[in-house]
């Protein structure tokens, strides 16, 4: 075997490592996404149940109770901690609904934009929550109007609240 030929098998099993290198990195990263789809999951887990939790106490739950009844009979103080809650509920929509693309996993995001629809309907079918969405959009506080009509519909949204 001469050099000119070792040298062109060497070539051919270096050409050979690169390519099976790179189908080693694209492995690797593959893994490395669905890692990440894992932990993003469980974050959005961990925020709902956090909301769940702080529903339990009695506090919130004695001012959810009077605030889904109507928003404009709560007093000043219960006001600002009900708007604070709902725009915290707001925002986890949002993100939910934005990210489904990246987070459903083997669902589908339509399967996941779906139940953030269902959550979001449940939780705007209370004339005291349609009420404080009126008075935050009013002074300009929701910042996706558009996107919340999107998800939850303007049908639910309009609804008189009382």
């Amino acid at each position: 075997m001469s050099i000119v030929e070792i040298g062109a098998l060497a070539q051919l099993v270096g050409a050979i490592a690169i390519l099976l290198s790179l189908v080693f990195v694209v492995i690797e990263l593959r893994k490395n996404f669905r890692q990440n789809d894992i932990a993003n999951t469980l974050q959005r887990s961990i925020e709902r149940e956090k909301l769940n939790f702080a529903r339990m106490e009695e506090g919130l739950a004695k001012l959810l109770v009077k605030a889904y009844r109507s928003y404009n009979e709560l007093k000043d103080f219960e006001k600002i901690q009900f708007e604070a809650y709902m725009r915290q509920q707001v925002a986890v929509l949002i993100r939910a609904y934005r990210t489904a693309d990246e987070t459903a996993f083997k669902l589908g995001p339509d399967k996941l934009r779906s139940r953030v629809k269902v959550g979001a309907s449940d939780f705007f079918s209370n004339p005291g929550v349609r009420e404080c969405y009126q008075a935050l959009k009013e002074r300009d506080l929701i910042d996706s109007h558009e996107l919340l009509l999107t998800i939850v519909g303007e049908d639910v949204l309009s609804k008189p609240a009382a």
